[in-house]
């Protein structure tokens, strides 16, 4: 029987040949840049007046409108969520 699926093969391979530190530090870095930035830009529009998903729909551009401390929330995700990432590559093999 053929595998109808050998992307979803590769990478679940790849992934279960991680050392379960480097698969922590990677759920960190994914959970930190998707889960605060969704969290920031739903604050910001419910800041501005407008309803929180406001930001979810397409072509949405919500930077512009950013305060000082938005951005500096912005630069804290990335900054937090890409440490994470390079202690996971560190991890590897």
């Amino acid at each position: 029987m053929e595998n109808k699926h050998p992307q979803i093969e590769a990478l679940l391979l790849a992934f279960g040949a991680m050392p379960v530190g480097q698969l922590v530090f990677f759920a960190l870095f994914a959970g930190t840049w998707l889960i605060g930035g969704n969290v920031l830009i739903a604050s910001h529009y419910k800041r501005i007046g407008k309803h929180w998903a406001s930001g979810f729909k397409p072509f949405a551009f919500p930077f512009k409108d950013f305060n000082a401390k938005e951005w500096q929330l912005l630069l804290g995700l990335a900054v937090m969520s890409l440490a994470f990432l390079a202690i996971a590559m560190s991890l590897g093999h």
